[in-house]
């Protein structure tokens, strides 16, 4: 039986290769398969982190940028980890922002303490 950390990356890989295949048919993200990618599948994620000066397409030209490393106008697999990242920090931080109600700890609405010395940018 697959943990879920497994289950997580194995849908990372899958969401890649379902949208890496649309055109051309390859294993790189191409712009216009990076602006459908993320128009589907990030819409929490564009709507908290998209400045207030940027349309969508902009704000998703603007990420493909810094994702391609190399500049050679496509990701990578290991390029595209670096979107990963920057999606599952916002997912993180909008987790600490939910409804308290059930909540534990005030402030974080996902019911754990981190304890003192976490590590994480943000105060208790």
């Amino acid at each position: 039986m697959k943990t879920k950390m497994e289950q997580a990356m194995e849908c990372v890989v899958n969401v890649y290769h379902q949208y890496c295949i649309l055109d051309p048919v390859d294993d790189y993200l191409h712009p216009k398969e990076f602006q459908k990618l993320m128009k589907e599948q990030a819409q929490p994620f564009l709507k908290n982190t998209m400045p207030p000066s940027d349309d969508q397409n902009s704000y998703i030209e603007k990420l493909f940028q810094q994702a391609d490393k190399d500049k050679n106008g496509y990701l990578k697999f290991t390029e595209w980890l670096y979107v990963i990242g920057k999606t599952l920090n916002e997912a993180h931080e909008r987790s600490h922002n939910l409804d308290d109600d059930d909540s534990k700890t005030p402030g974080h609405g996902h019911g754990h303490s981190h304890g003192p010395g976490h590590g994480h940018g943000h105060s208790h």
